[in-house]
């Protein structure tokens, strides 16, 4: 994933440098000849979408459009208002400068903690809190990196999501049988080939890379966000089935491509499933996956460094969630083989381990 500044010098911005205004206005002016509109329900929240420009519209319907709303529009919780400016015509609006390195990714907030936003060289993006709306601009989709076009605004949508409740966390969740399994681990430890072998042998999809955790009736619940998935140019070459999905990387230094799932696989994608086990996958030099019980500290570790500091804000609290999901879950590693089709088997056989059975 891109890399985020961690210094946080010179991004705290005084009311004067605030750009959010002035994103406002020139959405505004990019919007005069009635943007493309998208109504979500995200996590079970009413969300909005207003894009100024067909190009950009289309990547982030083709990876939230699964979550469009049904029935009458509700009035939404969120508004998102973004444009295009190649497409547009309208320019984007310029950063207030930073002495720090300039990073792939900026994060930025104002004094009083109610706005925060996110710079990259290509776009700006802010979100006041108050006004619960999300306004930025892009100079093309040219640019846009993998992150962006497989999870369009995610890093400032996770922001709002925490203050209703849903802390994003670096996994991915399939779902067999009405049981959840979340898969955990730093990048490279096989969530997104996990998460993708299941989807293919049937089984729900929720995301492979970051998804909304929240509690519903002192249940931890999962929530999918992005029809989409991030696979190595390399490793789609084990999924013949999915190269004709697969959009190349925009920038020399991505070596992953985005898949977008909605149409080849509408009825598996779902919004919502309770998380009934915590699963590490590691490769392993054998034939076949198999799974066995994993320590709680282990899931620990494999769960909440990138989760935590993921966030726009690291807290003591989302550390804490994770925590007690860690603890109330069955963990397991899931050792993969080189068979591909043999990891939702052994998915399907480690759901059915964990399964109450019904009483008599």
């Amino acid at each position: 994933m891109p890399t985020v500044a961690a210094d946080t010098r010179s991004q705290v911005l005084t009311p004067a440098e605030l750009p959010f205004e002035q994103l406002c206005a020139r959405f505004a002016e990019a919007a005069a000849g009635d943007p493309n509109e998208l109504n979500l329900l995200v996590a079970g929240h009413p969300v909005r979408i207003r894009i100024a420009g067909r190009r950009w519209f289309d990547i982030v319907r083709a990876a939230m459009g699964h979550l469009e709303a049904a029935g009458k529009a509700t009035t939404p919780e969120l508004c998102i208002d973004a444009w295009d400016a190649e497409e547009t015509g309208v320019p984007i609006v310029t950063a207030a400068q930073s002495n720090l390195p300039a990073p792939p990714v900026l994060m930025r907030t104002s004094q009083d903690g109610h706005q925060v936003g996110e710079e990259r060289p290509h776009s700006l993006v802010w979100l006041d809190r108050t006004a619960r709306r999300i306004v930025g601009c892009i100079e093309s989709t040219r640019f846009l990196n993998l992150d962006e076009r497989a999870r369009p605004f995610h890093k400032l949508i996770s922001a709002w999501l925490e203050e209703n409740g849903i802390q994003f966390v670096h996994s991915g969740l399939i779902e067999h049988n009405g049981s959840g399994v979340l898969f955990v681990g730093n990048g490279g430890a096989g969530k997104s080939t996990s998460s993708i072998a299941c989807l293919r042998a049937g089984m729900g999809y929720l995301g492979d890379d970051f998804l909304g955790l929240g509690v519903a009736a002192g249940r931890f619940v999962g929530h999918g966000l992005y029809a989409s998935c991030l696979l190595n140019v390399h490793h789609i070459q084990r999924f013949p089935d999915l190269r004709p999905l697969g959009h190349a990387p925009n920038h020399a230094i991505e070596d992953k491509c985005v898949l977008y799932l909605k149409e080849a696989f509408p009825r598996s994608l779902k919004r919502r499933a309770t998380v009934d086990a915590l699963v590490l996958p590691r490769v392993v030099d054998r034939e076949m996956t198999s799974f066995r019980p994993a320590t709680k500290m282990a899931a620990l570790k494999a769960i909440a460094p990138t989760s935590v500091m993921y966030l726009p804000r690291p807290n003591r609290a989302a550390f804490e969630r994770l925590a007690e999901l860690v603890e109330k879950t069955p963990c397991f590693w899931l050792e993969l083989g080189r068979n591909i089709e043999s990891i939702p088997l052994a998915v399907a056989a480690l759901v059915d381990s964990i399964r109450i059975p019904e009483a008599a």
